[in-house]
């Protein structure tokens, strides 16, 4: 009889093959798999995963923009008076709902008031009069009549004028030459505190520091550079927790800041925008045709000094 251990040698061999190349298989198998996961958990799957690191890489552009350029000592003019104003008091009682208290306070309830009522397109055509009569006929309570937030602003701003208000609207706008949005704003002259204290009614925010002082678009600026705490908070917002309040507005956060490298402001404040306009541009920035150099001095300036 012959012996079974030595009748098929070839064939033994085989499978001795095929268990040494499952168990490589395995070990390649297991090795890949530790080292993914390994990378995942040790390293981020995008530069920008996270808030914080897109607020690192905003603030570093901030900080590496944080100087002016050298620019004119404009003296801001502000249009108490327009013919239209005693018709935008009397047709939307402006005055009721802004009620009395500092002009930061009526200014916010009028921001409050309005802000849910406008709503937004961003790429609307213009074809409206820039001029808060107009545009309230036109936008308010209409969902299908959408603006931007340079008509908002244009809104907000003739109200507070209206009203007695030093108000002025102004361009906020990003670093990058391939960004093509910019974002407009209002600031309030409070002579309470006084000081510029920047409205946002797109997004029916003001900005607070650490201490819930309300915010100039400079501060924030300034404040977004250094990585200091501010945040958005928005009209009836509780101030006891100011850290759950910017996480709640991040997204807002975020974009004001991406846009806050350089600003654009009008010549004098009333109906409409007039001519020219003034850029406030960091000194490592190039200038834009037609929109002259403007002094951080100039745009500081309280509007109650004497001239």
């Amino acid at each position: 009889m012959d012996n079974p251990d030595t009748k098929h040698p070839t064939a033994r061999w085989k499978i001795v093959a095929m268990i040494l190349v499952l168990a490589l298989l395995a070990a390649s198998i297991a090795q890949i798999i530790w080292y993914h996961s390994w990378y995942s958990f040790w390293r981020p799957t995008s530069y920008l995963q996270t808030t914080d690191e897109i607020y690192v890489m905003e603030a570093g552009i901030l900080q590496n923009n944080l100087e002016f350029q050298d620019g004119m000592g404009w003296i801001f003019q502000y249009n108490f008076s327009h013919e239209s104003y005693p018709s935008l008091i009397a047709t939307y009682h402006i005055d009721q709902t802004a009620g009395d208290g500092s002009e930061f306070d009526r200014a916010l309830r009028l921001m409050d008031e309005y802000a849910p009522r406008l709503s937004h397109k961003g790429d609307f055509d213009y074809h409206i009069e820039m001029s808060a009569t107009a545009l309230l006929e036109y936008c308010l309570d209409q969902s299908d009549h959408g603006i931007n937030c340079r008509c908002k602003a244009q809104i907000l701003n003739e109200m507070c004028l209206a009203l007695g208000i030093y108000a002025r609207k102004l361009w906020i706008s990003p670093y990058s030459g391939y960004d093509p949005d910019c974002h407009v704003v209002n600031e309030i002259w409070d002579t309470e505190l006084n000081k510029w204290i920047m409205l946002d009614i797109t997004n029916n925010q003001y900005w607070v520091d650490e201490n819930g002082t309300p915010l100039s678009v400079l501060e924030i600026r300034e404040k977004g550079a250094a990585q200091e705490f501010c945040t958005p908070v928005a009209p009836g917002d509780g101030l006891s927790d100011l850290q759950a309040l910017q996480r709640q507005h991040m997204a807002e956060f975020l974009y004001i800041m991406k846009n806050m490298v350089y600003l654009q402001y009008c010549s004098i404040y009333t109906v409409d925008e007039v001519w020219p306009i003034f850029g406030l541009f960091p000194k490592k920035m190039e200038g834009i045709d037609q929109v002259m150099p403007i002094s951080r001095e100039a745009v500081e300036r309280s509007p109650l000094q004497p001239v």
